[in-house]
């Protein structure tokens, strides 16, 4: 599976976005990948092909490119308005995908790793289905019109180990019942391979690492999330 450098047109007042995209042959259903904290980097590229490589047509927009500080401002005014220039920017990578690869809207979900598990729950209103990993939880409030949620975390991750269970709290107002998964053994970030050692010097609590097992076993759980949300057929 081959992947390409692309660009997100500009549109309701947010830039256009640089990204990385990949199409599954005869894709019917789509995802919008938001990267971690570090940024775009090649284990993000690597998400994208392997949804890519599992029928998927899939894009991540790098929503760094105007600045690391001006979009993490932006995503955590988000979190309290679930509005914002970087918002628009995920719902306009939506847009392209759904012209690129010709599927509807409702078809496309959204999956967000560490500041994009953040960004997923503040944007998601108004996505097919939302797959959140080890990131922060909105107010009930700005998460209202998120359709169905999955949560992935590491039991190591005393950061964030136990924002599945306040997820659930948050969610349970508006009906919705997320499926949560922890991972005893998982420290931050389990989900993508990267290394970033300055990373896991500075947040020595999160346990970032690498951990093989808990990777695959997460992803056979938001795969068949994905699956029966965002049914190919």
């Amino acid at each position: 599976m081959d992947g390409r450098e692309i660009t997100i047109p500009a549109g309701d007042g947010a830039p256009a976005t640089p990204g990385f995209a990949a199409m599954a042959e005869g894709a019917k259903r789509g995802l919008v990948v938001i990267h971690e904290i570090f940024g775009r980097q090649p284990e993000i590229d690597r998400v994208v092909l392997r949804l890519a490589g599992a029928g998927f047509a899939v894009v991540a927009p790098d929503l760094f490119h105007r600045g690391r500080v001006a979009c993490l401002v932006d995503v955590f005014r988000a979190m309290k308005s679930g509005r914002g220039t970087a918002v628009q920017q995920g719902r306009n990578a939506r847009i392209w995908l759904s012209n690129e690869a010709r599927i509807a809207p409702s078809q496309i979900g959204l999956i967000g790793f560490c500041f994009g598990g953040m960004y997923a729950l503040a944007a998601g209103a108004g996505w097919g289905a939302v797959s959140t990993n080890y990131g922060m939880v909105p107010t009930t409030e700005v998460m209202r019109g998120i359709g169905p949620v999955i949560g992935c975390y590491g039991g190591r991750d005393k950061s964030f180990r136990d924002k599945g269970a306040e997820l659930t709290r948050r969610l349970a107002p508006l009906g919705v019942v997320p499926e949560v998964h922890t991972f005893p053994d998982a420290g931050h970030s389990f989900l993508t391979d990267g290394d970033h050692p300055v990373g896991r010097f500075l947040f020595r609590s999160m346990a970032m690492g690498d951990y093989p097992e808990a990777r695959e076993e997460g992803w056979k759980h938001i795969l068949a999330f994905f699956d029966r949300h965002l049914p190919a057929g």
